[in-house]
């Protein structure tokens, strides 16, 4: 993205103002353990200058926007992320760093500094979570990274590295979705039973407030699986369904032991989300 200049000069004060208090952390030795990582964050930019070298890497999840409806509670959206810096070619004294989210056709972009951890002398981490709120309009989101950084060379000569990366990865916002079904028999003995279905999505207003909207001429998938929710194993696919205009989906099935489960796939806006029903003994799936 293009930063107004007034945008950078800040970042650059900021910076200056923080790389005072972190060279004397590093002369101290203050330094952070470094955080436990599954894999290693991928890599979103990699910035050279005057013989020192700041690598970028980045990660972030999707949100989910739900609530409690009959309570009119709306939760906010947790943004997770990960953003990780390593310099080369001398000591890294400190960072300022921004996180960015710019829904893909909306112009505005919302920033949130975070406040990186020292993991060694030539590098920082940080892992943590952004609550937007939860009327923060649903779909796809671009994510980037604003980062100052200052990289002190063996001779002493300190190398500036402004970074700005417009979009390291793209995120979802989605809203809550349910389906709920009933199945017209109980009986284990193969006999026709009809199983029947409806899937709604968490609607919010500009007010906060929330309510159901059915989805309507939406597809699903039909599955079964003998052990449920509790103990899924992988579910036998049966049929692709669509829910209807009026929101309603209706099919046959042949009884049998065990569960079904309604799949809808979701979109950008909204979150995927199962249905499960029980025939026969199987217990409520609690």
């Amino acid at each position: 993205m293009s930063l107004h200049s007034t945008s950078r000069s800040s970042l650059l004060r900021r910076g200056l103002v923080a790389l005072a208090s972190a060279t004397a952390l590093l002369a101290g030795g203050l330094v952070v353990a470094p955080a436990a990582q599954a894999k290693p964050l991928p890599v979103v930019d990699v910035h050279e200058r005057q013989g020192t070298k700041v690598t970028t890497s980045m990660y972030a999840s999707n949100a989910l926007i739900y609530a409690d409806v009959k309570r009119q509670e709306l939760y906010p959206a947790e943004f997770r992320y990960s953003v990780g810096l390593k310099a080369t070619g001398g000591t890294m004294l400190g960072a300022e760093v921004e996180v960015t989210l710019q829904k893909i056709d909306r112009e505005p972009i919302r920033k949130r500094t975070v406040v990186m951890k020292r993991t060694s002398s030539t590098s920082m981490f940080k892992r943590g979570v952004i609550n937007f709120t939860g009327t923060i309009a649903p779909g796809t989101y671009r994510v980037g990274v604003e980062v100052f950084t200052v990289i002190r060379k063996a001779d002493g000569t300190r190398v500036r590295h402004l970074i700005d990366v417009n979009e390291a990865q793209r995120v979802r916002f989605q809203r809550m979705t349910q389906v709920d079904g009933t199945i017209s028999s109980q009986a284990t003995d193969g006999r026709p039973a009809r199983i029947n279905a409806t899937a709604k999505v968490l609607r919010v207003a500009d007010d906060g407030s929330v309510s159901w909207l059915r989805l309507r001429s939406t597809p699903a998938i039909l599955s079964f699986d003998p052990d449920g929710p509790n103990e899924p194993e992988r579910p036998v696919f049966v049929r692709d369904l669509k829910f209807g205009s009026d929101g309603r989906l209706s099919t046959v099935v042949e009884s049998r032991k065990g569960w079904w489960k309604v799949t809808y796939p979701g979109t950008s806006k909204y979150a995927d989300t199962v249905g499960w029903i029980g025939q026969g003994d199987v217990g409520c799936g609690c």
